[in-house]
């Protein structure tokens, strides 16, 4: 076999192709095992994790500095400012405290979702020469996929948001939690396993909406869109940070306002005698939201860069890398 023979093989710039070995796009390995893509799930999302959470801690651990000392202005200044972040109390730990529960979390939430949509998704099949014409396949197996997974996140959330809780409680009160690891695993014994999944609304919701619109929209127009880098040379790479950002825009967008009334219903100033509006009920406060979102929609998008410091980047980055690993793809051999 010559040297282009095995070019061809490889999928790369071939104007023909057969029902075996020259394809049109990627075709999946044959195994797809929950298992195996468990672990392509972790791959992706702990790579994420690794970029954005430094990245996030860091700056909010400059963020506590300058609330002690100015801005600095020269090069020499910026020096001596960030080797003091460094040095601030508990800076390395609370890092590794943060990155060791994030990949606990992944774990037990991201890799799962993608595990589960991998596995219904990546055992479809569609045409090698055109776009496949079974549009609603994309929006049923993300919802096969998710809606059994939504709720995974909220465990991790609430453990996280009871170890910061800890610190700010009187002493005679507080847990004394080493870190969002251990409030994870404290928390059901000591408080019972429903703690973790109280107050869950918001965060299922919000789960549910973004990941089946994403994984919806992207994998449509990856789909779709196919001939712009199989026949008309554009570099993939390119396609797939325009259908990224178009897809993750729309599912963010959407999404987040299940996430915001969360702050809604517990923070928001309560009517006159102390009552509260949606009579604190998450749902009742998503169904207001919903019924009045042509006059004050755009208002529901408040914090929404918070969220995404939070999730959406490091999905961002996940998601990158589970592309190039084959998750957004499915099998192209009516035999698999």
């Amino acid at each position: 076999m010559s040297y282009f023979e095995f070019d061809d093989v490889r999928r790369i710039h071939q104007p023909y192709e057969d029902q075996y070995h020259r394809m049109a796009f990627w075709k999946p390995p044959a195994y797809n095992s929950p298992y195996q893509n468990w672990k392509r799930g972790m791959y992706a999302m702990s790579t994420g994790l690794f970029v954005v959470e430094p990245i996030r801690h860091f700056h909010a651990n400059m963020t506590v500095l300058n609330q002690f000392y100015e801005w600095p202005r020269t090069r020499s200044e910026y020096n001596i400012f960030f080797k003091e972040v460094c040095r601030l109390p508990d800076f390395w730990s609370e890092l590794s405290k943060k990155l060791v529960f994030g990949v606990v979390s992944i774990g037990g939430d991201t890799a799962i979702k993608l595990a589960m949509w991998q596995h219904i998704y990546g055992g479809t099949w569609s045409p090698q020469e055109y776009a496949d014409y079974n549009s609603f396949k994309h929006l049923v197996c993300s919802m096969m996929a998710i809606t059994p997974t939504a709720h995974l996140t909220v465990p991790f959330e609430n453990a996280r948001r009871a170890y910061y809780a800890d610190k700010t409680w009187p002493i005679e009160l507080r847990r004394n939690y080493t870190s969002p690891t251990q409030a994870l695993f404290r928390i059901p014994f000591e408080e019972g396993p429903y703690y973790l999944f109280r107050g869950g609304f918001p965060i299922v919701m919000n789960q549910f909406l973004f990941w089946n619109w994403y994984l919806m929209l992207y994998t449509f127009h990856q789909n779709k869109y196919f001939f712009l880098w199989v026949y008309q040379d554009f570099n993939y790479d390119y396609c797939k940070a325009l259908n990224m950002a178009v897809s993750f825009g729309i599912a963010s967008t959407i999404a987040y306002p299940a996430y915001y009334t969360r702050e809604m219903v517990d923070l928001w100033p309560k009517e006159r005698g102390g009552h509260c509006t949606w009579n604190n009920s998450y749902r009742e406060c998503f169904k207001w939201m919903v019924e009045n979102m042509d006059m004050l929609g755009y208002n529901y998008l408040r914090g929404y860069w918070n969220w995404c410091r939070r999730y959406g980047f490091m999905y961002l980055g996940g998601l990158w890398i589970a592309d190039n690993l084959g998750m957004m793809s499915n099998c192209n051999e009516g035999f698999n």
